[in-house]
């Protein structure tokens, strides 16, 4: 939800409080800030621009027990990343008893720091040019299949009108694997959709060791797949938000290992916050969740509070789409179209495979039922996104290339430097690269800021000849050659010489802004 003006709101349900539920709220907006005894606070600028501040504590029904409690917290303190802000509205508070967090409200100054579903609701409506009935989605399985079986069956419910097929999330293995797989089903997938016309979106399940995570979104996206499976609570909900967000695909999460948050109805995070409002917020576009009568204890009130978050106007951020799974077969259509609308995506696993030994007969099976509920309308799917293409840059006179303007060196006003121009070549321009590569030159008697950073970056001489100050020595800079500028390192490019002194710098695409040295 949104909230007024720039506080952040929180509501607590509190169910252990010695007959004080007053003094509970009081002790959770001091723990979540300041983490001391009220009486061991004094300061005014603290008390209140940093202490959270009790707003309404509310009976629930007639249970003198349970209290809802909502406390404003002031964002002087709170950063726009999910460290911060978990750490801010659950973070110690998780361990207490008797206490549970059941909603959020934003501001929006907050949520405009955060981007969300890249594609929500109506993108993805766009990618599968399906409209006015729910979304059809299965799961490859069972892990230990060979590729070419996992692709069969992807390339089979892709004929059968399916519109989302992704991997189970226990297809988990290193990056040559992953990619092998990736491209078996993708490549069925596009053969299906070939031959009906229609557009089936493949999500692969992207996790790995760190090291590997991004090169699996990165996979992705170049082989021009729609999206990608993530656990977001295994990866890391502030990882998926940063990869989302720089990555153009489609996100499913799924709820994997989020029962130990919800299980508990007096402690944890409430359903709707954590698959609902949190999985938006990281940039889920899909979020799955157990369907209650299957064979996970969730209720029906759970299912709706997760699509309701997920719906729910939320600043800027598009609508997201809820993913009820489990206890799904042939006779439950109705209801559970009735139940989540067409704006839902109906995830089938066993019971399709169990349906008809042809998938593709299951899958149509499938969509007879949910048609004969709600009708359908398809349009034509939106075409991919393109691929990473390569490009060709001509060098011209003077060290200048086509389509590469010079600009300003820096913006920094306490950096001093002189005579310096500054070329974008390789990063600034689109391209999906982790680095980028840059043209400077430094005019006679002209030099460069002294300044250190954390990334490190390598300098390569390229025009005349000039002085590398470098960790408080002076070398000399030729055509050719090379220098590694370690981390923190401070550093200085001076041009003592007549005639214009150039180099190209490979950088991190992803770096701190420049410290100065004293």
């Amino acid at each position: 939800m949104t909230a007024p003006a720039e506080t952040l709101r929180a509501t607590y349900l509190v169910s252990e409080h010695d007959g004080d539920p007053e003094a509970a709220a009081r002790r959770i907006a001091y723990e979540q800030t300041v983490e001391l005894p009220e009486a061991l606070v004094t300061e005014r600028a603290i008390l209140d621009g940093v202490v959270g501040r009790v707003e309404s504590i509310t009976r629930l029904g007639d249970d003198d027990r349970r209290h809802l409690a909502t406390i404003a917290y002031p964002l002087g303190g709170v950063d726009p990343q999910f460290p911060a802000l978990l750490n801010l509205l659950f973070g110690n508070a998780s361990l207490l008893s008797g206490t549970r967090l059941v909603d959020i409200q934003l501001p929006d100054v907050l949520l405009e720091q955060f981007a969300g579903p890249r594609y929500g609701a109506v993108g993805l409506r766009a990618l599968t040019g399906v409209h006015d009935r729910p979304l059809l989605a299965t799961a490859l399985k069972p892990r230990g299949r060979d590729d070419a079986s996992l692709a069969a069956l992807a390339g089979a419910f892709a004929r059968g009108g399916g519109d989302i097929v992704k991997d189970d999330q226990n297809l988990a293995d290193d990056f040559e694997s992953f990619k092998r797989r990736a491209l078996a089903a993708q490549d069925a997938v596009e053969e299906a959709n070939a031959a009906t016309g229609r557009r089936c979106l493949y999500l692969p399940h992207a996790s790995a060791r760190f090291a590997d995570l991004e090169r699996c979104f990165e996979f992705a996206a170049a082989r021009g797949m729609a999206g990608v499976l993530v656990c977001p609570m295994i990866t890391g909900l502030e990882t998926l938000r940063d990869l989302a967000a720089r990555y153009p695909l489609a996100v499913m999460a799924h709820p994997a290992l989020t029962s130990v948050e919800g299980r508990d109805a007096s402690r944890g995070l409430a359903p709707g916050v954590l698959w609902g409002t949190l999985f938006r917020l990281a940039g889920a576009d899909v979020s799955i969740f157990p369907h209650p009568g299957g064979r996970f204890p969730f209720s029906h009130a759970d299912g709706q509070a997760i699509a309701a978050a997920l719906r729910a106007p939320l600043g800027r951020l598009a609508a997201a789409l809820p993913a009820p799974a489990g206890g799904m077969n042939l006779e439950r259509v109705p209801e559970l179209c009735a139940a989540y609308g067409n704006d839902a995506v109906l995830l089938v696993g066993g019971a399709l495979f169990g349906l008809d030994a042809d998938v593709t007969v299951a899958t149509q099976r499938f969509l007879d039922a949910m048609r004969a509920v709600t009708g359908e309308r398809l349009a034509a799917p939106a075409a991919p996104g393109a691929p990473a293409r390569g490009y060709h840059l001509a060098a011209g006179a003077d060290f200048n290339w086509a389509g590469r303007e010079s600009s300003p060196y820096k913006d920094a006003a306490d950096l001093a430097f002189r005579g310096v121009r500054r070329v974008e070549l390789v990063g600034k321009h689109g391209e999906p690269s982790r680095t980028d590569l840059r043209y400077f030159e430094v005019e006679p008697g002209g030099y460069s800021s002294l300044e250190r950073h954390v990334h490190g970056h390598i300098v390569i001489g390229a025009r005349g000849s000039g002085v590398l100050v470098q960790g408080g020595a002076r070398r000399p800079l030729a055509v050719n050659d090379v220098a590694w500028i370690a981390p923190l390192e401070a550093h200085q490019l001076l041009n003592e010489s007549a005639q214009p002194f150039g180099f190209f710098c490979i950088v991190d695409h992803r770096r701190d802004r420049p410290m100065t040295v004293d």
